[in-house]
This record gives C-alpha cells, sequence and structure tokens, in this order.
C-alpha cells in the first residue's frame, strides 16, 4: 500500500503554504514551537456539539500546568488523561484541542489534556515528571470532577504517547489497578534509531530519522540517559505489576512502527491485555490531522470506541 492520497495532499498543501526557510542551520526550539504552533491551527475545529469544555490550571509543587476538560454534557463518564505529541519540545493543549475533542466525543469519554513543561528551557526528567504527577492528581480529583470513579486511562501521541505509558507504569506501581487502559498514538518507546522502520523510513513523510534525533537531543539537554532507565527506554525493565491495558496505533510509514508495536508486546508478557492497531498508508501525526484526511478519522474513531468498549 502507499501513503494515503489525502494525506498527501495534506502535506502538499501545507508545503506550499508555509514553505521552508531557505536559511542554513536547524531552528530553535521556539521557532519549531512557533512554526508549528502556526500550521497547527490549519487542522483544528470548532468544539463538537455534545461538548463542554473548561481550561484550568493543576497545582503541582513548585508550578502550575495548564490543563483543558473535554467531557460529554449531562453523563457520568471516565476520565481519559491525554499528552500531546511534539518530541517534548513542540505543541500543547491548543494545537492538540481537535483530536482532544474527537477523542471525547467518539469514545464518549472526558478528555483531561495537560501541558507539560517543553524541553529544552525544562529538559528531562522535567515532562516526565509533570505527567506523573499531572496523573496521580487526576486521579485524586475523579470526584470533584463528576467523572467515574472507578475507571482511569491515559493516552497520547507521540512524544506524549511516551508520557502518558510512563507515568502510567508509575503510578500502577504505586496503586496496582488504578491505570485501567492506554491508548498510545505512535507512542515513543525507546531511545535508539535503528530499528527495521527507521532503517526503511530514514528519510520519509511526516517524520525524519534526523528529526526524531533532534528532538531527543532537546528532550536530554545533550546527556545520554542511562539505558536501563524506564522514564527513557519504556520496555527495558520487568514491571513488578501488570501495565494498563494497551492499545497501541503503530503508523504503516512511521520511523516509530516498530516501537509501538513493541510496546504492545512488551504489555501482554507483562500480563496486561494489548492489541495493535495497524494504520495502513498512514504517517506520524496522522491523529491532528482528521479533518483532512477520511481514513485518520476512521482509525481515530475506531480506536476510541475500542477504549470506551475496554474502560466498560
Amino acid at each position: 500500500m502507499t501513503i494515503d492520497a489525502d494525506l498527501l495532499a495534506y502535506y502538499d498543501q501545507m508545503a506550499r503554504k508555509y514553505p521552508a526557510s531557505t536559511d542554513a542551520g536547524t531552528p530553535s526550539a521556539q521557532e519549531a514551537r512557533a512554526q508549528f504552533a502556526t500550521v497547527a491551527v490549519e487542522a483544528l475545529r470548532p468544539l463538537p456539539a455534545g461538548l463542554r469544555s473548561e481550561t484550568f490550571e493543576i497545582p503541582l509543587p513548585g508550578r502550575n500546568l495548564r490543563a483543558r476538560l473535554y467531557r460529554p454534557i449531562g453523563r457520568e463518564v471516565p476520565l481519559v488523561v491525554y499528552f500531546h505529541g511534539g518530541g517534548w519540545v513542540v505543541g500543547d493543549v491548543d494545537t492538540h484541542g481537535t483530536l482532544a475533542a474527537f477523542l471525547a466525543q467518539d469514545g464518549d469519554v472526558a478528555v483531561l489534556s495537560v501541558d507539560y513543561r517543553l524541553a529544552p528551557e525544562h529538559p528531562f526528567p522535567a515532562p516526565v515528571d509533570d505527567a506523573r504527577e499531572a496523573l496521580a492528581w487526576a486521579a485524586a480529583q475523579r470526584a470533584q470532577f463528576g467523572v467515574s470513579a472507578d475507571r482511569l486511562a491515559v493516552a497520547g501521541d507521540s512524544a506524549g504517547g511516551h508520557l502518558a505509558a510512563q507515568a502510567a507504569a508509575w503510578l500502577n506501581d504505586q496503586h496496582p489497578g488504578i491505570v485501567d487502559a492506554q491508548l498510545l498514538i505512535y507512542p515513543v518507546v525507546q531511545y535508539r534509531f535503528d530499528t527495521p522502520s527507521y532503517e526503511r523510513l530514514a528519510n520519509g513523510v511526516g517524520l525524519t530519522r534526523d528529526e526524531m534525533r533532534w528532538y531527543w537531543r532537546e528532550f536530554l539537554g545533550g546527556v545520554e540517559p542511562s539505558a536501563d532507565d524506564v522514564r527513557v527506554n519504556l520496555t527495558v525493565q520487568a514491571p513488578r505489576h501488570p501495565l494498563p491495558n494497551a492499545l497501541v496505533i503503530a503508523a504503516e510509514y512511521d520511523p516509530l512502527h516498530d516501537e509501538a508495536v513493541s510496546y504492545a508486546q512488551f504489555v501482554a508478557r507483562s500480563g496486561g491485555r494489548a492489541e495493535i492497531i495497524e494504520a495502513p498508508g498512514l504517517t506520524h501525526s496522522f491523529a491532528r490531522l482528521q479533518p483532512f484526511v477520511p481514513q485518520a478519522r476512521l482509525v481515530m474513531h475506531d480506536a476510541a470506541q475500542r477504549l470506551r468498549d475496554w474502560l466498560g
């Protein structure tokens, strides 16, 4: 199968509307952040009917994190804590607003989308710490939110999937079974660049190996991490308790495809339920592009409904 025609048309449209700079060199994190926000606006849509949203701050020791809660009107539903993608460097609850709203609508769940501190201003482990503490805070606030108190899930795309998975593993290690499920959308799983999908798609569409190397450098502050650090390499150590059941989306034309699959296998070995949702014809970042790409919309709608089925 080839890359989805609607997705290629989107990339072509954006390339013409926002041509790459002719200046030599790698953009700064601030420049990349501004460019990402500008392009992301193209895929944002009004809040779907039947949902309401509220934006507030999560109080954590020494800092507050902005968050936005999307919920169906008039029903008590499970809570999903969401972490946005962007290589730990770009993105926020605004750039991923429509993605989070669609998840709430399609899955009939409440979605708490969290802004964590970004690298390089706040390198590792700051984003990791934020995800863990925000998830623990959200778990404790379910009664105040008016959501189901007996079901909790995490979700995230790309680097947000990495943050969601490690935060859920950490919280379940402290309170076994508190996080029931996770929806990981083409997650970053490990600090390596030599899987078969990386080799095959090193210079592909949507994400390249060089771009991913740059994101990792910014995230880690240029410091090589310990190989056995589970905050970086999610599958390097067997967990003491079963990980939350995992729905893992792997895009066919994504350098991260193989590590997404490996994470699902890791969850299964830990005693959890795991399913891989293959996304044929799609590239990294497709989940944000649902308004442009019907195939992306179908995959994400199906994933959201399967997550809700798992949550009961």
